[in-house]
């Protein structure tokens, strides 16, 4: 098993590193497991969604279950926000590619 700090944790939030913070929610401490649902919570990527909803039903902490259930519901706020955003963009790439 890796060896994580919170150091570590804040490292990879600064730098989005989701593949080492999904990594750091298999850790015994529950303040890592803490530190990184906040961090992909806030990040909204879709990557951490299955690792998240694992989470959220079988780790023993209740804050960490909280927390990762708020990023759960980001990330499913944050596709239906993109979504909505690119469809005008599509529909202005597809008038701009029938005038071409």
């Amino acid at each position: 098993m890796r060896y994580f700090t919170i150091p570590k944790i804040q490292r990879w939030c600064e730098k989005r590193d989701v593949s080492r913070l999904i990594d750091a929610l298999s850790s015994n401490d529950s303040e890592i497991r803490k530190a990184s649902v906040l961090c992909l919570g806030a990040f909204g990527d879709a990557i951490a969604l299955e690792s998240l909803e694992f989470i959220v039903e079988n780790d023993p902490d209740e804050f960490v279950r909280l927390n990762a259930q708020k990023a759960v519901l980001n990330i499913q706020k944050v596709g239906i926000d993109s979504r909505i955003k690119m469809e005008p963009a599509v529909e202005n790439l597809i008038y701009q590619v029938n005038i071409s």
